[in-house]
């Protein structure tokens, strides 16, 4: 007699949370197998809350990446932790992600304690094992239980993908059951045009140094699609003095020609479309721009 399927479906939403630069945004897009959420080496790339839909099987996971968590300074930071702390209420469990190779320069276990009283469930995520030595993890799982009580705890290597799939299996395990949010086949909620101007951004945020990548407006002025297989973009960078579009363009318009060949080509990839893309430099001034310089 054979057994009988159960083909309920599960489903639930999901929070990666954690200190700046834990890797929330590269776990997120070795869940996806591309990429979705921009990374950078600077501290508090995500700007914007992203919900990123993964269908295996039966099960449907709504990840949320969220802004770095950390102890805000002055009142432009402290809109990022409210965002933080208010994907924790719609999420079914919390992913809490560290990196154990800053587990004493960041202070972990303070931040910890910011989601501490979350009634859901919390999974402990040491990412970038492939950066540390055995005996250092060891002391570091050590650390963890006692500081934090917390016996839940998963290894990972999310840019090289080491452990990534067992990690996916025991986190669909603790789902809810439930029916599907979204369609089979979307990955995100977020729209196209505001991926782009992620990819853009990310690339500035590469090759720009200091606090001008913080204070930068993308918008894309036009989306056109010349056929099934092409598209044409055109996108505005505005910035805050010309000092700053100085910066921006590099001597003899070198540094945006960079950012607009590698801003193209992660658009391509993700699209799967021919891109040509027209970045255009404009100063902000009393929510009027002028002064344009494009390429």
């Amino acid at each position: 007699m054979s057994q009988k399927i159960d083909k309920k479906r599960i489903c639930g939403r999901v929070a990666i949370i954690g200190p700046t630069n834990a890797g929330k945004s590269t776990l997120l897009n070795a869940f996806l197998g591309k990429k979705l959420s921009i990374v950078s080496h600077k501290v508090q790339t995500t700007r914007k809350q992203i919900n990123a839909i993964l269908t295996k099987g039966l099960a449907q996971i709504i990840f949320i990446d969220t802004p770095g968590l950390f102890n805000p300074t002055n009142h432009r930071e402290r809109p990022l932790i409210r965002e933080a702390m208010n994907s924790l209420q719609e999420a079914d469990v919390l992913i809490y992600m560290i990196d154990p190779t800053k587990i004493h320069e960041t202070n972990y276990f303070s931040i910890y304690s910011q989601i501490k009283n979350y009634n859901g469930k919390i999974m402990v995520v040491i990412n970038k094992i492939d950066l540390i030595k055995k005996t250092h993890l060891l002391k570091v799982v050590k650390e963890i239980k006692e500081q934090m009580n917390e016996e839940d705890i998963h290894f990972i290597s999310a840019l090289k993908l080491e452990g990534i799939g067992d990690f996916l299996t025991n986190l669909i395990k603790i789902i809810p059951q439930k029916e599907w949010e979204f369609p089979e086949k979307l990955t995100t909620n977020i729209s196209e045009k505001f991926i782009a101007e992620e990819f853009t951004r990310e690339k500035i945020l590469h090759y720009i140094h200091k606090e001008i990548p913080y204070s930068i407006r993308i918008d894309t002025e036009k989306w056109s699609e010349k056929n099934a297989n092409e598209i044409e973009i055109y996108q505005n960078i505005y910035v805050d003095s010309d000092n700053h579009k100085k910066i921006i363009l590099g001597k003899n318009g070198e540094k945006i020609k960079r950012i607009s060949t590698e801003s193209r080509i992660e658009i391509q990839n993700y699209l799967n479309k021919k891109v040509h893309l027209y970045l255009f430099v404009k100063q902000k001034k009393n929510n009027i721009s002028n002064n344009t310089n494009y390429i």
